[in-house]
């Protein structure tokens, strides 16, 4: 390991004394080695670290040489010539400050599926079906929600607050169990337990146990609602939870959790529904009894559920 932090170092020293004059091509190197593995970002950094106090730092001027009569070379440069085992010495003690670079990988559900991961920061998260979340190995405090819908069970840390992002949107923990689902372009935010910031931008939103919201994916068009706190993230259990959410969205999150595939004709999918539903999860229970609630027709079209909206009744 000694001789692997050796070498790690003597490649950032040169590292350190060809960017002064690279080109594109040597940056594109530089950026590949540092990604090779962690020691290689954190031996540059400490080269760097220490090159900067040595360039501020006084030292005696040695006397000119006869290969040299027009005075010395830069100290700095002088005292990396001394080896990776004086540099060692020196940055034992310093503090890396360049933040490694992110190892992001995904975790994704089909239509009917779930899952439930748990981060090495003691975060639990629960997948509902048709959801796709980024996270990063290096850093389990950054996640996004790439489509889909998820419950958050977050470990609070003050000092480094977990953030979702989600669109152009970041959801912030302040100590929290929340709900966070993307569809078709617009976001919804639900918080069970503790607090969340929803910041769009520069600004900021603060949700608390009970309170919800919707906003465009670009965080635009916020609204703010209230929901029972033992219903956030209800469709674990099969109860799903609506307010004024168009029906699309409905068969949406139906298809999401169960797989069921729900048609819905002419006007239906933009009306908006109220109310809490329990859903079995057996489509040829469910789909009839929400086409009952929305009072709509309903038939079956080989794997396809179609409800369509009743004839009006002759006087």
């Amino acid at each position: 390991m000694q001789v692997e932090t050796a070498d790690a170092i003597e490649m950032a020293i040169a590292w350190q004394l060809r960017l002064a004059e690279a080109d594109a091509a040597d940056w594109a190197a530089f950026i590949a080695w540092l990604e090779e593995c962690p020691a290689h970002a954190e031996a540059y950094d400490r080269v760097a670290t220490t090159d900067r106090i040595l360039g501020d730092a006084r030292f005696p001027e040695p006397a000119p040489t006869a290969e040299n009569d027009n005075g010395p070379a830069p100290r700095r440069w002088r005292w990396w010539a001394s080896g990776a085992a004086a540099a060692a010495a020196i940055t034992l003690v310093l503090m890396p400050t360049m933040r490694p670079a992110a190892q992001t990988y995904q975790v994704a559900t089909r239509d009917g599926e779930r899952r439930t991961i748990a981060l090495d920061d003691g975060t639990r998260i629960d997948l509902s079906g048709g959801t796709r979340l980024t996270l990063d190995r290096r850093d389990p405090r950054i996640a996004t929600l790439d489509r889909g819908e998820a419950l958050f069970q977050v470990r609070h840390d003050p000092a480094n607050a977990f953030t979702l992002n989600v669109g152009g949107v970041a959801v912030r923990d302040l100590g929290t169990v929340f709900n966070v689902a993307r569809l078709d372009g617009h976001i919804r935010v639900a918080v069970s337990e503790g607090a969340v910031a929803f910041r769009p931008g520069a600004s900021a939103v603060t949700l608390h146990a009970g309170e919800a919201l919707s906003a465009r994916d670009d965080g635009a068009g916020i609204a703010r609602t209230r929901i029972a706190p033992v219903l956030v993230g209800g469709w674990r259990s099969g109860r799903l939870s609506f307010t004024g959410q168009p029906l699309g969205e409905v068969a949406g999150a139906l298809k999401r959790l169960y797989g069921m595939d729900i048609a819905l004709r002419g006007t239906l999918s933009e009306r908006p529904f109220t109310g809490v539903v329990q859903f079995s999860g057996a489509a040829d229970r469910d789909v009839p009894r929400l086409a009952e609630l929305i009072g709509a027709t309903w038939r079956r079209d080989g794997g396809q559920w179609i409800l369509a909206e009743q004839a009006p009744t002759a006087p």
